[in-house]
C-alpha cells in the first residue's frame, strides 16, 4: 500500500504533470540535461522523454541572457554559492521567448569535488499563453540515445511512472535514491511552488 504524501508533495507532483512546474536533471559530465516531459511539450520542444544536449538548451538561452545564466551556474557548481538561481529567457518552439526563473543545486561531485550532477526546477513567468508548435525545434539535439543515465529526476519523482518497472530489490535501491535527492532539493521545490502560487493569484 502507498503511503499518503504530504499536501506540499500532492501540489507540486500535480504542477508537475500539469506543466506548471518544470524539473531538470544536468550531467555535466555527460553535457546532457533530463526536463520533465510535461514541461518540454509545453516549450514545444521535441521527444519529451529523452534527454538532449546541454547545447541544445544553451542555444535557446536568450544572447542577452546566456552569459549571467552560466555565470551563475558555474558559481555554485564552483561552490561559491550554496545554490543556483537564474532568471533569463528562454526560446520555445511556437511562443517565441518565455522568461523563466530556474533554480538547482548540486547533488553529486566527483572524487576531485569537481559538479557532476545537478537538479532543479523551473517556472515560467511570461503572461501570455504557450502557443507551442507541431515542428522539430532547431538545433543540435546531441546523440542521447544508449547513454549510461541514471534514472532521471522527473521519474524519481514518480511523475511518469514509465519505464519503472523492477522487482523489489531494486524498487528499494529507487525509493532510497529518491528520498536522497529529494532531501537535497525539496527546498527547491518549495521555494518555486509558492512563486508559481504567487503567480496564480495576480
Amino acid at each position: 500500500m502507498e503511503m499518503q504524501r504530504p499536501p506540499a508533495e500532492i501540489q507540486w507532483r500535480q504542477a508537475i504533470e500539469a506543466g506548471e512546474l518544470g524539473v531538470w536533471d544536468l550531467r555535466l559530465d555527460l553535457e546532457t540535461v533530463h526536463h520533465s516531459p510535461q514541461w518540454k511539450q509545453q516549450l514545444g520542444y521535441p521527444e519529451p522523454y529523452s534527454a538532449d544536449s546541454t547545447h541544445f538548451w544553451r542555444c535557446r538561452v536568450h544572447p542577452a541572457d546566456l552569459e549571467g545564466m552560466l555565470a551563475a551556474m558555474s558559481a555554485h557548481a564552483r561552490g561559491s554559492q550554496p545554490s543556483y538561481e537564474a532568471r533569463f529567457r528562454l526560446r520555445s518552439n511556437g511562443s517565441g521567448y518565455r522568461v523563466v526563473h530556474s533554480r538547482g543545486r548540486v547533488i553529486e561531485r566527483n572524487a576531485e569535488g569537481r559538479a557532476v550532477r545537478m537538479v532543479g526546477t523551473m517556472i515560467d513567468l511570461t503572461e501570455r499563453p504557450f502557443t507551442p508548435q507541431g515542428g522539430l525545434a532547431d538545433g543540435h539535439r546531441g546523440l542521447m540515445e544508449g547513454l549510461p543515465l541514471v534514472l532521471p529526476f522527473h521519474l524519481l519523482l514518480s511523475v511518469d511512472r514509465s519505464g519503472i518497472d523492477s522487482a523489489d530489490a531494486e524498487r528499494a535501491a529507487l525509493e532510497l535514491e529518491r528520498d536522497r535527492v529529494l532531501g537535497m532539493v525539496e527546498d527547491l521545490l518549495q521555494a518555486s511552488m509558492a512563486q508559481l502560487e504567487s503567480l496564480r493569484t495576480v
